[in-house]
């Protein structure tokens, strides 16, 4: 008995022992999986089946100051198949493969036969695919009519049918204001606008379940509730497109003309500081394209356009006048061991200051500055750091250095007696373009320094979200005396001096070339390296507008900055001041003529057949019908009465009133671009009626 208990106990101690046993190895084994491997296996196991992934949200605009978009994010879209819907039936895709098949075809596929196209989608609905590719790349357009294709129209639960979409952004521009609008890129930094105010842009992410259906492989769950992605916010830049037009075309000509390696051009609005245009061209691969902004990151020693600083600071000082006698030693003359020259060797001896600015002399304001500032340079340096030259501008944009100005106690070891002469007529220093337009728009402004900016309001749809203010940097940096001969100087400089190419005949132009010799320092230098440039602001008498025009080592057909740069300026001021013409004859129009048009049921030019089928279908009298190919109407008590339109080949028509469609039509023969602006008929043109055309383009405003 004794022997069969002790049996029975060796058997359930063996058992318990192995359960024990099992039970430790379950317990290891679980610590492991969950302790241990947890992280891995529940990432594996909530891929097996589903998932919440986040939803991009639709990118915000960048538009100009007209609404016009500079950067739109463009719905892209892929069409596949869930070829195992859970409610599509086989006898329902028996029924709608051949028609499905032949859409297909049609819409999607040309390249592949209907039959070829119905073998792919009875193969793929075999192997149960659960993500057929149908189509990529698909505008909205396009995906509608796909939505209207058999089974598709069923929807994806009886259909199949998977739609994908990615926001793919677009420049309708292209390389308008490129660098500036910047990019915004899945694997590379971001730049521009794009990057400044990507919190602003990228909007608010939403969710949505997707089931897993094969490897990296996820499909919609239709009918669970989706946190819909919140679109980002648009931003208004201040870019004018008709300013940043004129501007790109007007550099181009230049670089290609002259040979240049590259160039810059920015337009300021002189008030506020608001950026109207910014230009940055390169070569690359033969091609002109914005690859840098110079206009905000590039700095270098900026040449004779640095004169107006030298000459408001010694005109501060008081110890010298316009007037003042200077000996320009015939153009040449020697600084301890260095010879200051002037561009050439003129032969001319006595002068004064307002000689020396307005032909750019170099000796002579460099003889004046050490004169007034020789026995105290900190005070020249002074005077810099009181025009607010010491400072970067704070733009939106990443990129721009701070400003370098050496000091006669802080750089001691790098200060020579020949520092202050050719600092005054800028060398031994460095800018970037907009630094020094930021100066030459504060001296536009009374002296007053604006910051320069490029974005004006934020937008949530039509919901002004934020408004940037003009910001001021300094209230007043020179006084009034100082100004009123800086004004007269820089005339003077367009009306007899350097610039004495641009000086126009409508308007009148302040502004100071420069030539800048940028590899002086390399001793032995077979060729010189010129930066060529034009700073200044129109109309002189009342400044709208001022702008800087920089074109590097030009190496054809001139380089001073009067025969490369000073010409890109004029043609700006021309466009933007024909525009402000433009503006007040449209404010000064007649009541009387603007409510007639406003009366007439289409535009009041036009072809004559069209206005004769248009009033007959809605039975308005047309009196008068001239036998003359195009006419132009006055409405009347008893109908409409017309009147031939003749224009020749040379000068600009009067197209306000006409419809776009008639305006491209009778603009063919002249060889020249329409930039419309707007919907419905003209009702002004950039070029006036009546006045030879020379641009290659004209801008429409149509309402």
């Amino acid at each position: 008995m004794m022997e069969r208990r002790k049996e029975f106990l060796i058997r359930v101690y063996v058992v318990l022992g192995v359960f024990t046993l099992l039970a430790l190895g379950l317990m290891a084994k679980a610590f492991v999986i969950n302790i241990m491997e947890g992280k891995e296996w529940r990432k594996k196991g909530k891929e097996l089946y589903f998932t919440v992934m986040d939803v991009k949200a639709e990118r915000g605009k960048i538009l100009a100051d007209d609404g016009s978009p500079l950067a739109t994010s463009q719905p892209i879209f892929e069409i596949r198949m869930d070829t195992r819907a859970a409610g599509l039936k086989q006898d329902a895709f028996n029924k709608n493969v051949d028609s499905l098949a032949i859409y297909i075809n049609q819409y999607l596929q040309p390249n592949k036969s209907k039959n070829e196209i119905k073998n792919q989608l009875i193969q793929a609905r075999k192997k149960a695919d659960r993500y057929f590719l149908i189509a990529r790349n698909l505008n909205y357009d396009q995906l509608q009519t796909v939505k209207s294709f058999p089974l598709f129209r069923n929807g994806p639960n009886k259909g199949g049918m998977i739609t994908l979409s990615e926001n793919r952004r677009e420049k309708p521009y292209r390389n308008f204001a490129s660098r500036t609008i910047g990019l915004d890129r899945e694997n590379a930094e971001a730049v521009g606008l794009e990057k400044s105010f990507n919190s602003f842009l990228q909007g608010k992410e939403g969710h949505r379940v997707m089931r897993k259906v094969g490897h990296n492989i996820y499909i919609p769950v239709n009918g669970l509730e989706e946190i819909v992605a919140k679109k980002g916010n648009d931003i208004v830049s201040t870019i004018n497109p008709t300013i940043q037009e004129i501007t790109e075309l007007s550099l181009e000509e230049a670089i290609r003309k002259h040979n240049a390696e590259e160039g810059c051009a920015i337009v300021m609005e002189v008030e506020t500081g608001a950026v109207k245009a910014i230009a940055n061209l390169s070569w690359n691969n033969g091609e002109l394209v914005e690859a840098y902004n110079h206009a905000i990151a590039r700095s270098s020693e900026p040449g004779s356009t640095f004169k107006l600083a030298s000459l408001m600071a010694m005109l501060e000082e008081g110890k010298v006048d316009t007037g003042t006698a200077v000996d320009l030693n015939g153009g040449a003359f020697q600084f301890y061991d260095r010879i200051m020259k002037d561009s050439k060797l003129h032969g001319i001896r006595m002068s004064d200051l307002t000689y020396s600015f307005i032909q750019s002399s170099n000796v002579g304001i460099s003889k004046l500055a050490n004169s007034v500032f020789g026995n105290d340079p900190s005070k020249f340096v002074s005077y810099l750091r009181h025009f607010g030259l010491d400072k970067k501008t704070g733009i939106e944009l990443d990129g721009e250095p701070s400003p370098l100005i050496k000091d006669p106690v802080k750089n001691k070891s790098s200060w020579y007696g020949t520092t202050l002469p050719w600092m005054s007529v800028g060398y031994e220093l460095q800018f970037t373009p907009l630094q020094q337009l930021t100066f030459y728009n504060g001296v536009a402004n009374k002296g007053k320094v604006m910051k320069p900016y490029l974005v004006s309001d934020i937008m949530d749809g039509n919901k002004i979200v934020k408004h940037i203010n003009p910001v001021v940097m300094h209230d007043s940096i020179v006084s009034n005396a100082t100004l009123e001969k800086v004004y007269a100087l820089m005339k003077e400089v367009v009306d007899h001096g350097t610039a004495k190419n641009i000086k126009c005949e409508s308007y009148s132009i302040a502004g100071k070339t420069g030539t800048a010799v940028t590899n002086y320092f390399h001793e032995g230098s077979e060729a010189k390296n010129y930066q060529s440039s034009f700073a200044g602001f129109f109309p002189a008498d009342q400044p709208k507008y001022s702008c800087i025009v920089i074109v590097y080592n030009p190496q054809q057909m001139g380089f001073y900055g009067a025969e490369v740069a000073a010409p890109v300026f004029k043609k700006i001021a021309d466009r933007c001041m024909r525009n402000e013409f433009t503006k007040v004859a449209a404010i000064n129009l007649e009541p009387k003529a603007v409510l007639a048009t406003e009366r007439l049921p289409i535009g009041n030019k036009g072809y004559a057949t069209d206005f004769e089928s248009v009033f007959k279908h809605i039975g308005l009298p047309l009196n008068n019908v001239e036998s003359n190919q195009w006419i132009t109407t006055v409405a009347g008590e008893d109908g409409i009465y017309t009147a031939s339109w003749n224009f020749d080949q040379h000068n600009m028509p009067d197209l306000r009133g006409m419809g776009l469609r008639d305006a491209m039509y009778v603009m063919d023969s002249y060889g020249v671009k329409l930039v419309p602006r707007g919907r419905g008929k003209i009702i002004s043109q950039s070029i006036p009626p009546g006045v030879a055309i020379h641009d290659g383009f004209v801008q429409l405003n149509l309402q």
